[in-house]
C-alpha cells in the first residue's frame, strides 16, 4: 500500500512543479561555475583552475561519508528506541545535499557544500526544513520502523 501512495505522491501535479523548478535551478549553476573558470583561468591560469576544481570537493566528499555513516548508525538507533528521528532525517539530508553540490565541479558548489557539512548551520536550516518536511519525514519514519530496520 505505501508503494501506491508513494507513485501517487510522485505524479502529483505540485510535487511534480517543484521537482522541475529544482532541476531548472540546479542547472543555472554550472553556467554560473562556467563563467567563474573563465573569469578565474585568465587570472591564474586554466590548467590551475581546472585542477583546483576536480581537487577542491574530494576532501569534503570524504568527510560527508564519515558524516553519514553516523548519522545512519543514530538514525536506526532512534527507530530502535521507537523515538522519531526528526534531527537525523534532516542532517542526512543536508549532509547528502553537501555531498551532491561537493561532487559537481565547481566553486561555488563546493562552499557551499562544505557549508552544509558544519554541524551548525544544519541545525539553522533543520527548522526551516522540518517544518516543511515532517509529513513526509514521519511517513518514513512509519515505512523504516514497519521494516525493521
Amino acid at each position: 500500500m505505501t508503494e501506491v501512495r508513494l507513485a501517487l505522491k510522485l505524479l502529483d501535479r505540485d510535487f511534480l512543479f517543484r521537482v522541475i523548478l529544482v532541476l531548472l535551478l540546479y542547472s543555472l549553476v554550472p553556467l554560473g561555475e562556467i563563467f567563474l573558470f573563465l573569469y578565474l583561468g585568465d587570472l591564474i591560469g586554466n590548467y590551475l583552475i581546472l585542477l583546483l576544481a576536480a581537487v577542491a570537493g574530494l576532501p569534503g566528499v570524504l568527510i560527508a561519508m564519515g558524516q553519514i555513516r553516523r548519522t545512519l548508525d543514530r538514525l536506526k538507533a532512534r527507530i530502535r528506541e521507537s523515538a522519531y528521528p526528526g534531527k537525523e532525517f534532516v542532517d542526512l539530508v543536508g549532509i547528502l545535499i553537501g555531498s551532491l553540490l561537493l561532487l559537481t565541479p565547481g566553486f561555488v558548489t563546493d562552499v557551499v557544500g562544505y557549508l552544509l557539512l558544519l554541524p551548525f548551520l544544519r541545525d539553522r536550516l533543520a527548522k526551516v526544513i522540518a517544518r516543511k518536511l515532517d509529513s513526509h519525514f514521519r511517513e518514513v519514519y512509519e515505512y523504516l520502523k514497519l521494516s525493521g530496520v
